[in-house]
């Protein structure tokens, strides 16, 4: 069975990029265009592994993972906050409890080199304890 991934951002351009890449690779794909409709879509179908973008109007990528880490349906789900920030924002990201950072722009071979470890990080035991967190910040 293929994996799911879950791509929360408001743009439809980078959803529908990271969406193509995504499926050539086999993967299903679901997109929210939002931070509200993203967790609702992770409550009721939880993906393998979700692509947050971190800007967004609303509820932003930040709260977007406050509320999924907050619910034991969702708290374990693999996320990648993706975003156009440099300055700090991945050390800040992985910090805050994201699993990896991809930064925009980026090469597909980022993106699916991402996806993978996460997938893998989501399947081996015990990998969503804080040590697990650590070793995805060291390897990414």
């Amino acid at each position: 069975m293929p994996s799911r991934i879950l791509i929360i951002d408001d743009y439809a351009d980078n959803r529908e990029l990271l969406r193509l890449m995504l499926e050539q690779e086999g993967y299903v794909v679901s997109e929210a265009s939002d931070g509200r409709e993203g967790i609702e879509m992770a409550r009721t179908q939880p993906p393998d592994v979700a692509l947050v973008d971190l800007s967004m109007p609303g509820l932003d990528g930040w709260n977007v993972l406050n509320q999924l880490r907050a619910d034991k349906r969702t708290g374990s789900i693999p996320c990648a906050a993706v975003s156009a920030f440099a300055d700090g924002a991945r050390a800040r990201a992985l910090a805050h409890g994201f699993n990896a950072y991809l930064t925009k722009p980026f090469r597909r071979s980022e993106l699916l080199e991402i996806i993978e470890r996460l997938l893998m990080t989501k399947a081996a035991p015990g990998s969503q304890s804080e040590e697990g967190g650590q070793e995805e910040k060291e390897i990414l």
